[in-house]
């Protein structure tokens, strides 16, 4: 049983490497929204205006194309605003608020229109569009904060510098485990010859 031993620690040092990397490379089941659907909203009381934004996919991740969906109701009948203009800016993540995209004169005729956006960095970013019907008679501002999460394991990237320091990390604690568990079996095959 006592030959045993060590052999059990090395397994079960290496089942808990692979368990942490297994719950890594799943996908991210829970993340926060506003809704239950993914959707935030912004409801301006005094132009009676409701502005939906939903987000494809609903967790924005870096360097891969988001789609922004937005979709202009009234408040009161939810039925969609028609024949407005709409413009769209996002302020980045660094501390001066760079404006990191910005579009204008977006045409939406039946109160829905999107764009897609490729977020560069992790952080915070707040998406400010402006309502404004064609005949003027109606005009709004929103703002949504959208967050990009550091991406919890990169393994499922490859050629990303990051998924090569983890692998890095993972194979040296195994070689190191297994250094350690030999001089530990050589200490004590030492202790019993003295």
């Amino acid at each position: 049983m006592k030959a045993l031993r060590p052999f059990i620690s090395i397994l079960q040092f290496l089942l808990m490497i692979f368990a942490v990397i297994l719950g890594q490379l799943s996908p991210n089941i829970a993340s926060a929204q506003l809704s239950t659907n993914g959707t935030k909203t912004w409801l301006d009381r005094d132009q009676n205006i409701k502005i939906v934004l939903s987000m494809i996919p609903l967790q924005p991740t870096i360097g891969t194309p988001c789609l922004l969906r937005f979709t202009v109701q009234n408040l009161e009948t939810g039925k969609p605003l028609t024949n407005i203009l709409a413009s769209v800016v996002i302020l980045g993540v660094n501390r001066n608020q760079e404006t990191t995209f910005r579009l204008t004169n977006i045409s939406a005729p039946d109160g829905n229109f999107s764009t897609n956006v490729i977020f560069r960095d992790i952080g915070s970013y707040q998406v400010i569009t402006r309502i404004m019907s064609q005949a003027h008679n109606v005009a709004a501002l929103a703002s949504f904060i959208v967050i990009v999460p550091l991406p919890l394991f990169t393994l499922n990237v490859p050629g990303t510098s990051s998924s090569y320091v983890i692998w890095g990390i993972a194979v040296a604690a195994t070689v190191a485990s297994f250094f350690v568990l030999k001089n530990r079996r050589s200490q004590k095959k030492s202790y019993y010859r003295d």
